[in-house]
């Protein structure tokens, strides 16, 4: 009886044992939970000829998955909030946020990890003709205040990508030399998801410089006097990469609308600015540019640049007016333009 009673006990031992060992190799351990990103959005600005203030009322943003009808509300909203965190709308003088500065419209909300195939900007009352209110969205030029209408209230902008990282930041850059349209014969205006760009804040830079005095008339009919918020068409055209030989460098049109479907062997710029004068010299200012090669060129002569349609306008003007750089993320390069 003493025996099997000591055997037993081993046994048991030895069952408890094992058991013990196999919990130390394979420990029932789960895995942390992802954390779900916190993303951040800003609005930026590159200015427009001609005009002193460009007016939105911002009401919230959507993020379009490949599931979402593009026709529709579907999609993950993103609402502007109140120090309350309540949401609100906010109206936004796109002008007051050039030359790098940038305005903060929602801060580190939790956006699920993946790929959107398009962001919407939801804007609130715009007006949807030239006879409309302008207490929501306006431009004021030399003439006074003008309607300014987005599509049925919306801007659909492209992809964006949010990834695994903890905070995320992006920038919502209003070119507004490409996404500003004046119509019906200057009574109104439009914005125009043309010429709006999203891009990752933190791997963009910015490049920009003089332009010689002796430029601003050296060029084929560069008559026009530079003065400050006309469009006296001095201005600096910058493109993605390095055009091949023999491509025409492009002035400001978009490519979706039917009178420029048949316009091949032409570089459409990235961007454009006019220059300024800060009372010492004649400037110009590109930012939030994603990190890569660019081409930089000045025209003299670019006078009626119109948004939409291809204007052929000489570019470089001065033929020399060229200069190719390298944008870093974070960085700041001086790239001036003098005469040869």
């Amino acid at each position: 009886m003493r025996t099997f009673a000591i055997i037993s006990t081993c046994l048991l031992l030895s069952a408890c044992g094992g058991s013990s060992s196999e919990q130390e190799n394979n420990p029932d351990v789960l895995p942390e939970p992802t954390a779900t990103p916190l993303v951040t959005f800003f609005v930026a600005d590159a200015p427009a000829d001609s005009v002193t203030s460009v007016n939105v009322t911002f009401n919230s943003i959507t993020l379009k998955s490949a599931d979402d009808n593009d026709d529709d509300n579907s999609g993950l909203e993103l609402p502007l909030l109140d120090e309350n965190g309540e949401p609100t709308a906010m109206t936004i003088d796109l002008m007051n946020y050039q030359d790098g500065e940038q305005k903060l419209i929602i801060d580190s909300v939790e956006v699920p990890a993946g790929e959107y195939k398009s962001l919407v900007i939801n804007t609130l009352d715009c007006p949807q003709n030239q006879n409309g209110d302008t207490s929501a969205c306006w431009v004021v030029d030399s003439d006074g205040d003008k309607p300014l209408k987005t599509p049925s209230n919306k801007l659909r902008l492209g992809a964006i990508t949010i990834s695994e990282e903890t905070e995320q930041a992006f920038t919502i850059e209003f070119n507004l030399r490409s996404s500003l349209v004046s119509t019906a014969n200057g009574a109104s205006y439009n914005l125009k998801p043309h010429g709006v760009r999203i891009v990752n804040s933190d791997l963009v830079g910015k490049v920009s410089g003089t332009v010689d005095v002796n430029l601003l008339t050296a060029g084929e009919n560069c008559e026009t006097v530079f003065a400050p918020d006309t469009d006296h068409g001095k201005i600096v055209y910058i493109y993605q990469g390095i055009p091949a030989e023999g491509a025409i460098l492009g002035d400001e049109f978009d490519p979706e609308e039917e009178q420029t479907n048949d316009i091949t062997g032409v570089t459409k710029p990235y961007a454009s600015d006019s220059i300024t004068f800060d009372g010492e010299s004649y400037r110009y200012n590109f930012a939030h540019l994603p990190a890569g090669e660019y081409t930089l060129a000045f025209s003299c002569s670019a006078v009626g640049d119109d948004s939409d349609s291809y204007d052929q306008i000489k570019i470089a003007n001065p033929d020399q007016q060229i200069h190719t750089v390298t944008i870093e993320a974070a960085g700041e390069l001086e790239q001036n333009f003098t005469e040869s």
